[in-house]
């Protein structure tokens, strides 16, 4: 615990540095803004690549302009003909919103901008609260790391519309615990945000709660472990009544609860598989070096938030798809430590001193001045507006079978459809009804790992089985997929359609 006793030494250094970082000018620029900007850029291309590369996109959409339509939120599946009327919620349903209105605004180029300031707003403000702590060279490197390890997960979804306050709730978290106190009220709104965004605020719940224990553990006396004690339970009931604060009450806790109770399915579907460091090869060599650099210089952490960071690291090595939590909050975790450890790695006071390179480094360390932020949102939104208008961005084939789709539509087929689950998003959004997409916590781990089963020739239930239990009058699959080979076999089924993405079956007259 020898680390946790420079706390008072650490606040007085943070008060000191904050007070320093102020803009020297109107139109100063800083490393956060020209990082946010940067990511903007290189995010809203032409091709909608990589934002656009999930199905689910497509559904997130259909629910939000369903709400607009409705004027509620839906409490039962309407999208499906295999769940038709069952309980289903929309526990995003903010950020479903927020992407139908930017998609009626703006097509697909509208929700690829509203993904990609999403993104470009979420590191800016990563770097910003890294530089509290850090100076600019160990800031940065931070905030590249956590960019190369969330970056297959840049899609345009809920998530990424959440992480600024995910960011914004555990930075304060960590604040409260260095500077021995509860955090401030006003971090309550990031969960009440948090919460109506996406499902992940209840992991920001249970860090409250190590938060909690790191900071009543780290107490310098039992005097002041009791006032914490209280005052961190305050905030922990606090934060619990303000995450039921949604249109489902408490339910939108549960459902994460369903979703980890999927099971076995959970490997089924990519993003919830353990990483493939063969395919994503940046992700594993930033693990080799920050475990080289942690060990090889004696990095000391304190019993629970050691216990937070390895935490972090099982749910990446686990789920793939926690990659951004590992990468973007461990950072903010043990950044004051590192400055107390090593205090070479803290800013630099700006006392006129150096090159003009180190000057300039200092200067843009700082946050930037209102003129330059204002400058380059709207220098963004002329930006986005242009490729809006002119670049036709729109999603990649291989999650979008319209010709398929089309030819369907033109041959009158009806009744229900045997569809992949890549297309079950771009069926809902055209009105079709389908037999599976990526709700999960709907259809459940059985059903997703029966399905998936099937569709790939094994398990104890067959393809033909299981179309004629669901009545199953046509399929659309991709072309690779083992069951079209089964299905050209089968009798009283036939191949209606086939192009480089897709392929049709119907049932036989």
């Amino acid at each position: 615990m020898a680390v946790t006793s420079g706390l008072s030494v650490s606040r007085d250094f943070h008060d000191g540095s904050l007070a320093s970082l102020k803009p020297r000018s109107a139109w100063a620029l800083s490393w956060p803004l020209v990082l946010g900007m940067v990511l903007f850029v290189c995010l809203t291309k032409a091709d909608g690549l990589p934002l656009l590369a999930d199905p689910d996109s497509h559904w997130h959409i259909a629910v939000g302009n369903w709400m607009l339509a409705h004027g509620t939120v839906p409490t039962v599946d309407t999208f499906s003909f295999t769940f038709a009327g069952q309980p289903w919620i929309a526990k995003e349903w903010l950020s479903q919103l927020l992407m139908a209105l930017a998609y009626n605004a703006g097509g697909w180029g509208g929700v690829v901008a509203l993904s990609a300031a999403a993104v470009g707003a979420s590191f800016a403000l990563l770097l910003r609260f890294l530089l509290r702590d850090l100076s600019p060279l160990p800031a940065a490197l931070f905030a590249l790391a956590a960019i190369v390890m969330t970056a297959p997960h840049f899609l345009a979804r809920p998530h990424l519309l959440a992480f600024p306050f995910m960011l914004w709730w555990v930075a304060g978290l960590v604040r409260a615990v260095e500077a021995r106190r509860a955090p401030e009220p006003l971090l309550l709104l990031a969960m009440l945000l948090w919460a109506n965004l996406h499902g992940g605020f209840t992991l920001g719940l249970v860090l409250c709660g190590a938060f909690a224990l790191d900071a009543i553990v780290g107490a310098r006396d039992a005097v002041e472990r009791k006032a914490l004690f209280i005052a961190w339970a305050k905030f922990g009931v606090a934060s619990v009544l303000v995450a039921c604060i949604t249109p489902y009450g408490p339910e939108s806790i549960l459902v994460t609860l369903r979703i980890f109770g999927l099971g076995e399915a959970l490997g089924t579907i990519s993003e919830w598989k353990s990483p493939d460091f063969q395919g994503q090869p940046l992700q594993e060599l930033i693990l080799l070096v920050a475990l080289y650099a942690a060990l090889s210089r004696g990095l000391k952490l304190p019993l629970v938030r050691l216990l937070i960071v390895i935490g972090l690291v099982h749910l990446y090595l686990r789920y793939a798809r926690n990659a951004e939590l590992l990468a973007m909050l461990a950072p903010l975790f043990i950044a004051p430590l590192l400055a107390r450890q090593w205090p070479s790695l803290r800013p630099d006071p700006d006392t006129g001193g150096g090159s003009l390179l180190v000057q300039r480094m200092r200067a843009l360390a700082r946050p930037a001045g209102h003129a330059a932020m204002a400058l380059c949102l709207a220098v963004a939104v002329l930006y986005a507006g242009g490729m809006i208008r002119l670049a036709g961005i729109t999603p990649p084939t291989a999650t979008t079978p319209s010709a398929a789709l089309d030819y369907a539509r033109d041959a009158g087929l009806k009744g229900h459809v045997f569809n992949h689950y890549n297309y079950g998003g771009y069926l809902i959004r055209a009105g079709v009804p389908t037999f599976i997409d990526g709700r999960g916590e709907l259809y459940g781990g059985e059903f997703i790992k029966r399905v998936a089963d099937v569709v790939n020739l094994r398990g104890e239930e067959s393809l033909e089985q299981l179309l004629e239990r669901h009545a199953i009058e046509w399929t659309l699959l991709p072309k690779n997929q083992p069951a079209n080979k089964l299905l050209a076999r089968l009798p009283g089924w036939r191949q209606a359609y086939a192009d480089d993405a897709s392929t049709i079956f119907v049932r036989a007259p």
